[in-house]
């Protein structure tokens, strides 16, 4: 690579890292803005329902993170970051954990909560990772991830947990982060889908989800 080329690459870098910075930034302000009221919602829906809510100190993705996923998704399927960024839904994110004798209910409950609070749920956007047990693309993940459109048009994630299933996403979360990496060999990749899968299978399923 000349020197052209070389100055050439490092201002398109310098393009791309700044719009997602600015993509980033501008989903933080608007869900900062919205956060009191959803929180607030989703604490009296958690009560109705008898769900426990987890890790509403990180609610927020920060600055960070955020610009990394928009750039890492970006790169790792080739899409433009404004695409990736449209479909971006966890700037603001809940969790739900329901005992596993009461999960289908549960969720089924706070779909119905949540309606009634005018909050809307596509439903091509609810994430059922239970189903996949057993099929070739299962990556060891347990739970529902919904994206959630609330009654200031603001979108968030809810997901949906049983207590064991919550274990299991927080002790291989090191491991999820690495697998995103756009970087990521094929070798690592596997292993890592082999372990967490290995671990995924101690998991038991709630009834009737």
């Amino acid at each position: 690579m000349n020197v052209l080329q070389s100055v050439i690459v490092s201002i398109l870098d310098f393009k791309f890292n700044s719009k997602a910075r600015r993509l980033a930034q501008k989903f933080l302000d608007a869900a900062k803005l919205c956060e009191p009221q959803i929180t607030e919602d989703l604490t009296t829906i958690a009560k109705v329902v008898n769900a426990e809510t987890v890790g509403l100190e990180n609610k927020f993705k920060s600055l960070e993170s955020l610009e990394r996923k928009l750039k890492n998704e970006s790169i790792k399927r080739k899409i433009p970051i404004e695409k990736i960024a449209k479909r971006n839904n966890d700037t603001l994110r809940y969790t739900f954990v329901f005992d596993k004798e009461k999960y289908s209910e549960g969720f089924a409950d706070t779909i119905t909560e949540l309606e009634k609070l005018d909050y809307f749920i596509p439903e091509q956007r609810i994430w059922n990772a239970w189903e996949l047990e057993g099929l070739e693309i299962d990556k060891g993940y347990r739970g529902i991830n919904a994206t959630i459109i609330s009654s200031q048009n603001q979108k968030f994630e809810l997901q949906f947990h049983t207590v064991e299933s919550f274990r299991l996403k927080t002790e291989t979360h090191v491991l999820y982060e690495e697998s995103r990496n756009p970087n990521i060999s094929v070798e690592r990749n596997i292993e890592i889908v082999k372990t967490v899968l290995r671990l995924a299978s101690k998991i038991e399923r709630p009834k009737g989800i």
